[in-house]
């Protein structure tokens, strides 16, 4: 046994425990011999060289049952295949993480600008939106509203509620221009948009919006709607559509009322001159 490897002596040489060579026994992609005088398990000097390709391989992130597969049909091709494979993944992920960082950027510069905008009416173009409308106003208690996420669970999958954390609230344009501003749908927008679920999606046009920010409780927001109303109607504009709320912090960002952050859109488009 003194060319031999004790588990122990395997384990501690490469850097790992004794579990993990165990765990690849039971696997079936490192499996020890056995002396049958004493019980023991032993690893011989090839058995050195081949663990360290798996660490090698599995360092890449490449998974045990990968690793198993092409350890029982080793060529150039399959390592190849293998690694080009991986690579894929890593440039998947990275393209992923890159969008992931994009979005914290994003929310972290909105958090730290957000403050010097509070209050001021502002005339933005905003791209093309796809989403779906989900009325509130008929639901009875709060089993209905579950029955209303349900039947749309579909696009909240590919939704951005996903991942901006939000369902944005939304006021008809019949109801703004009635002054009724307590009667909110939610709207929910998709980004990935696909053939399939095209034909069922409410499209936003790319136009202008009077867009409002504004800080503190929920309860004031019928405020803020009149005021901004009222400044479309007093520069010869008129409301072209639903709006869109976005909460950039509400209740589940903050315990505190006075923290919470909406911008409100209202779809704008200017009044004929008059002659």
């Amino acid at each position: 046994m003194k060319d031999k490897f004790l588990i122990g002596e395997l384990a501690k040489l490469c850097n790992i425990s004794t579990d993990t060579l165990r765990h690849y026994d039971k696997l079936g992609l490192f499996k020890p011999q056995y002396d049958n005088k004493n019980n023991y398990r032993y690893y011989d000097i090839r058995s050195l060289f081949k663990l360290s390709r798996i660490l090698f391989l599995k360092n890449l992130d490449i998974s045990l049952n990968e690793i198993k597969d092409y350890m029982n049909n080793k060529n150039t091709d399959n390592l190849k295949n293998m690694l080009r494979k991986k690579e894929t993944e890593i440039d998947f992920r990275i393209h992923q993480l890159t969008n992931l960082k994009s979005k914290i950027q994003s929310k972290l510069e909105l958090l730290d600008s957000f403050k010097t905008e509070v209050d001021q009416i502002k005339i933005k173009t905003i791209n093309k939106r796809y989403g779906i409308f989900m009325d509130m106003n008929e639901l009875k208690n709060e089993s209905e509203i579950k029955q209303a996420f349900k039947k749309s669970e579909n696009y909240l999958k590919i939704s951005s509620w996903l991942i901006e954390g939000q369902i944005y609230t939304s006021l008809s344009k019949k109801n703004m221009d009635n002054a009724i501003f307590d009667k909110f749908r939610y709207f929910i927008e998709i980004d990935s948009i696909e053939e399939e679920t095209n034909n069922h999606l409410t499209i936003l046009s790319k136009q202008e919006y009077a867009c409002l920010i504004v800080l503190g409780p929920y309860q004031d927001m019928i405020t803020h709607y009149q005021k901004l109303v009222e400044w479309i109607k007093s520069n010869d504009y008129e409301i072209a559509g639903d709006s869109i709320e976005k909460n950039i912090i509400d209740y589940d960002f903050s315990d505190y009322e006075l923290e919470y952050v909406s911008e409100i859109q209202i779809p704008i488009k200017k009044l004929p001159t008059k002659i």
